[in-house]
């Protein structure tokens, strides 16, 4: 199931999941690295203080993923798919490619003809 939220929702999305998250960025050959960091949002923008192995990573592939676990049993997941640029010598702005709201399907649902078996919502 998809069900399409502009780009400029992201924002309030995020908003009303928070400012913090699992940050996910890919070392030179693709190996993955993982971090509980803490987001700002300024004007319609996500930016991120990054440390040492993070930084290296997106030097050498800017493509990362942010996940917010949900806030309830059962409820959504936040998967926003991007790439950063460094805006300081700490800060890096996430530049937003893609989002959704993402959970496990129930046992119950059967599945969908593609083999889905999630329930899925494009931000």
């Amino acid at each position: 199931m998809s069900i399409p939220v502009d780009r400029e929702n992201l924002i309030h999305t995020i908003e009303e999941f928070g400012t913090s998250a699992y940050f996910i960025t890919s070392s030179a050959d693709d190996y993955p690295h993982v971090t509980h960091s803490s987001f700002e949002i300024s004007e319609d923008s996500l930016f991120i203080k990054l440390g040492k192995r993070s930084s290296k990573n997106a030097e050498q592939n800017s493509r990362i993923s942010i996940l917010w676990p949900p806030s309830e049993s059962g409820g959504y997941n936040l998967i926003v798919d991007g790439t950063v640029v460094r805006t300081d010598s700490e800060k890096w702005r996430v530049q937003f490619e893609s989002a959704i709201l993402h959970r496990p399907v129930k046992s119950s649902v059967p599945r969908t003809d593609d083999g889905c078996d999630s329930d899925c919502k494009p931000v």
